[in-house]
């Protein structure tokens, strides 16, 4: 008898299977991808967060907020400040598969060196969850 044997699941498959998990990571790829189409923007048209800032008439701490993910980013704040750089959004929607797929999450780790340049090196972590994410719910409730 040649049975197949299944893939073990990884702890990942099994989170991405959880609807709850599937929507709070899709939320972290929409932001992470805005953020970082915003951040592209303005360092090729070489505009400060300072002078993002006044254009908007606010203030630096604001951006700085919003571009490093302290503050939520609405879609009327996006169109402000594509629109004082000169930019318009184009939105393509992809159906998603219902694969599992296999998600790596990269660090970027300052480490500073005495009397020489900071150097900058990428860590893989093997996975991550958002803080707010709550897999048993019934466990928690009581």
């Amino acid at each position: 008898m040649n049975t197949k044997r299944e893939p073990k699941k990884t702890l990942m498959d099994e989170y991405l299977e959880d609807p709850e998990f599937a929507k709070l990571t899709a939320q972290g790829d929409l932001i992470m991808e805005v953020t970082e189409t915003l951040c592209e923007i303005l360092e090729n048209e070489q505009v400060s967060r300072k002078e993002l800032a006044e254009r908007l008439g606010k203030s630096k701490g604001f951006i700085s907020q919003l571009l490093n993910g302290g503050r939520n980013l609405t879609l009327r704040t996006v169109a402000d400040i594509l629109h004082v750089l000169g930019y318009k959004l184009n939105l393509t929607a992809e159906k998603v598969k219902k694969e599992s797929k296999i998600i790596e999450f990269s660090t970027f780790q300052h480490r500073f060196v005495m009397r020489k340049s900071p150097t900058y090196t990428w860590k893989k972590l093997k996975s991550s969850i958002p803080d707010n994410y709550i897999k048993n719910k019934k466990a928690i409730a009581g």
